[in-house]
């Protein structure tokens, strides 16, 4: 089933989405978004509750980035499906001539943007910041089993991962880096921004890939 419905995915493609789903998929590009939700952070923490989430965002990537790729996954030991070691390879759509390499279950995409979001959602606890990111986060994770990187499978398996480190830092750290105080007082229009600036910070990336659609990557921006 898992393999069923990673070619129902990973088969239906257009060059307009090769491209989006590849910028979609990429790291770097989300660095506004990331400095937007720790600005957003210290505007209702202080710079306090800022180090705290950049903290436990941090021991927890130890987790499921580091560990993952190092120790997981190698145990684990399931090819990632464009790798070329792996039969279904030639039946894969390859996006820009890239296989993935190595095994993929659990996916690190998948566990650090789960990561991220229970994190950022936990500290602010805004309802359209937990929507925009959780949409965010399943649109990443589509993105990697489109590009044939990952099966649906390891794209759960990351989703898992995440949930068992954040409930780790929830019971290890209960009354330091997970602790959430009463928010610093501020204007209902700093709070309005608050609740709506990384929102629109996710909106204006992804328009800005619809736009730019077309865009090829060169091999040196390559981050599979």
């Amino acid at each position: 089933m898992d393999e069923q419905l990673f070619f129902l995915i990973n088969s239906h493609h257009t060059e307009y989405l090769d491209a989006f789903m590849w910028m979609v998929s990429q790291k770097t590009v989300w660095l506004p978004l990331y400095a937007c939700l720790l600005y957003v952070v210290w505007r209702q923490h202080s710079w306090r509750g800022a180090l705290y989430v950049l903290l436990a965002i941090g021991i927890g990537m130890l987790f499921t980035d580091w560990g993952n790729s190092h120790l997981l996954r190698p145990w684990i030991g399931r090819l990632r499906p464009s790798n070329p070691d792996n039969p279904i390879a030639p039946m894969v759509h390859i996006v820009y001539g890239r296989h993935g390499s190595g095994c993929g279950m659990p996916s690190a995409h998948s566990a650090n943007m789960w990561l991220l979001t229970f994190v950022v959602c936990h500290w602010l606890r805004s309802r359209w910041t937990c929507v925009s990111m959780t949409l965010l986060t399943l649109l990443v994770c589509y993105s990697r089993v489109y590009l044939g990187y990952h099966y649906p499978g390891d794209i759960l398996g990351g989703f898992v991962l995440a949930l068992c480190v954040v409930w780790m830092l929830s019971r290890i750290f209960s009354h330091s880096l997970w602790r959430v105080g009463e928010p610093r007082v501020i204007s209902p229009l700093v709070q309005y921004v608050n609740d709506y600036l990384p929102m629109l910070v996710v909106v204006l990336t992804l328009l800005s890939f619809a736009l730019s659609s077309s865009y090829l990557p060169s091999t040196s921006s390559l981050n599979i």
